[in-house]
């Protein structure tokens, strides 16, 4: 006998015409408070109101869910992760061209500093921190523990090249320092190629 769907639980709601916004809104509400990474699909739900089933029907996955809930033309989360696979040596400069890329869009400018200000820019930091935890910080690490590098020295390695990034994401789009911002996107990404490149070197060029 085929079982049917599972029955949605007490007050909660199935899919009306109204219950993706508040999805979205409930999920924008919580990345904000808790950050990205502690913010979970069932804590999402409940705070709409839904099985949490419905909104893996509707988004698929938490990164598609934040990309949703900000309007992201293009969504960080997933331009990051589409960084991560491929030649180590190269992730630094990889990872600095698509953030330098996708911030310089005029489209895309708005909301991300949306983001940044409602995570950075406020009492709570939550969601700027999960976010750069949870999308970047571990996935480097994890990277470079694949390459063979010891858990801690990933780690270390791994909050010298986070620390480079997020402070080009600040100075160049946040900030708005001058001698930064006014460099084209080629002139930024060649100019400060040497310094992110050499965030992994202590990990990935040990002399044998």
């Amino acid at each position: 006998m085929n079982k049917g769907p599972d029955r949605p639980g007490p007050g909660r709601r199935t899919g009306g015409p109204d219950t993706k916004a508040e999805i979205l809104q409930a999920a924008r509400a919580r990345f904000i408070e808790v950050g990205f990474r502690a913010a979970t699909m069932r804590m999402i739900a409940a705070d709409a109101g839904v099985d949490p089933a419905l909104i893996n029907y509707f988004f698929g996955s938490k990164q598609e869910l934040f990309g949703e809930a900000f309007a992201l033309r293009a969504n960080p989360v997933a331009v990051i992760a589409e960084q991560i696979a491929g030649p180590a040596a190269d992730l630094p400069l990889r990872l600095l061209t698509a953030l330098v890329q996708t911030w310089d869009v005029p489209e895309n400018r708005a909301t991300l500093l949306a983001i940044a200000h409602a995570g950075g820019g406020g009492e709570s930091p939550s969601l700027t921190r999960g976010f750069v935890e949870a999308a970047l910080d571990a996935p480097v690490a994890a990277r470079l523990c694949e390459e063979g590098v010891s858990a801690s020295d990933a780690r270390r390695c791994s909050a010298v090249l986070v620390t480079q990034l997020v402070g080009v994401i600040y100075a160049r789009y946040v900030l708005e320092v001058a001698s930064v911002a006014e460099l084209s996107t080629d002139e930024f990404i060649e100019a400060y190629r040497p310094v992110v490149s050499a965030a992994l070197d202590g990990c990935l060029h040990r002399p044998t």
